[in-house]
């Protein structure tokens, strides 16, 4: 609540400090003083308001503001819903101050109002700083890239196949050789407790939490085209700690316990420039790995980084994963854009755990057609539709649709 206040009471000093040097759609301000041929500091006040509707036609995802199809009842139960809200709603606050050595610090705080449990709590989204090569804060996680996103996307927990997660981390980023088109990246990242590693809790089978000793450990290099998108590839390390009981021998004291797990993945985005000035967007990203759901947007929170073995010996199985996703967005004109999606993630050897099944497979279609009112509004509808299916280790298999129509506005001041 403290922290709460706290970022309240900055966005409205700053709103105090811009007012009256407002241009359209941007809240700006320059100091009178120079250095490198720059205003020493700069700062800008963006706004979006975001209004996010939801109908449910078939399946069972009411309640949740994302198409998170890995949480619908493969019995086939649908419940029909419709909602409204405006908890995506954002305030970022971004500065830039020149340097006596010619270089530039930048700063970025960003906040929206999706709180936990669907409610309209305001809550933290990115606090970096960046120097140099450094950049330390809160800021999308080095396993992935921040330029990723299918663009137009309603649904904001984005592909359930797509990396992209928000991690505090220290990153270093540099160029091969001087103004060239790779560069490399080295983080060390942290999950806030609350969703630190996240393993699906099993005290009755010997597995408990236990916090971390090392952070995660991420290299990516990045290749970027002239004007045209880039390409990436990247690696994650991680130890996810537990705490162990084996219960089979009777044993009382939990003790602490580590798997290794990790995985790679591949990115690229390409655009498409045409005669008359509009840009196309074709973007893909493949990614494999053991014990990494918690990196997955739209999968994290889910406990299927791994489960607690059947057999009550109170070992951790980190469950692999492969997924992905492509999308394409393509201008018809200045005004119409449309987009279409599709993901998946594949889950396995899951039989042997609490799991309770052996595979589970997870298929997303998204549809998305957009027009742009004015410069600044945006209109939208987004229809998708979904497929869980559950393999068991018997061979037999259960699955169920789900189907949405999302609808939007979206307005950036």
């Amino acid at each position: 609540m403290k922290q709460n206040k706290i970022l309240l009471l900055i966005i409205f000093c700053s709103c105090i400090l811009l007012s009256n040097t407002v241009n359209a759609q941007l809240m700006a301000v320059e100091s009178k003083d120079t250095l490198n041929g720059k205003p020493k500091v700069t700062a800008r006040l963006i706004g979006r308001l975001k209004l996010n509707g939801i109908y449910d036609i078939k399946g069972s995802l009411n309640g949740n503001s994302s198409f998170l199809i890995h949480k619908n009842d493969v019995s086939g139960l649908d419940i029909p819903a419709f909602s409204m809200d405006m908890r995506q709603s954002q305030l970022r606050f971004v500065s830039t101050i020149q340097l006596s050595n010619g270089k530039e610090l930048k700063s970025m705080l960003e906040a929206d109002f999706e709180g936990a449990n669907n409610t309209s709590q305001f809550r933290l989204r990115h606090a970096w700083i960046q120097y140099d090569h450094w950049m330390i804060g809160q800021n999308w996680s080095n396993f992935g890239d921040y330029s990723l996103w299918p663009a137009s996307l309603l649904d904001w927990d984005g592909p359930t196949g797509m990396v992209l997660s928000r991690r505090i981390q220290v990153r270093y980023t540099a160029n091969f050789r001087k103004n060239g088109h790779t560069s490399f990246e080295l983080s060390a990242e942290y999950m806030e407790p609350r969703r630190l590693y996240d393993y699906t809790l099993s005290p009755g089978y010997g597995v408990d939490y236990a916090p971390s000793r090392a952070p995660d450990a991420v290299a990516g290099i990045r290749y970027t085209f002239d004007n045209a998108g880039f390409m990436k590839l990247a690696g994650l390390y991680r130890s996810v700690a537990y705490d162990s009981q084996d219960i089979a021998t009777g044993e009382t004291d939990f003790d602490f316990a580590s798997k290794n797990g990790g995985g790679v993945t591949a990115i690229t985005s390409i655009f498409f420039r045409k005669k008359s000035g509009l840009v196309n967007n074709l973007q893909a990203q493949w990614t494999i790995g053991k014990g990494i759901s918690d990196y997955f947007l739209a999968v994290g929170g889910s406990g299927l980084d791994g489960f607690a073995k059947s057999d009550f010996s109170g070992k951790l199985n980190l469950l692999p994963v492969h997924a992905g996703f492509i999308s394409y967005q393509k201008y018809w004109n200045t005004k119409f854009h449309s987009m279409i999606m599709t993901s998946y993630n594949h889950f396995y050897e899951g039989a042997g755990t609490q799991a309770g099944w052996d595979q589970m497979t997870n298929y997303q279609f998204t549809l998305n057609a957009s027009y742009d009112f004015f410069d600044y509004l945006t209109i939208g509808l987004e229809p998708q539709i979904g497929y869980k299916e559950l393999q068991y280790d018997n061979g037999s298999t259960q699955g169920a649709n789900a189907v949405r129509i999302n609808f939007g506005i979206l307005f950036n001041f």
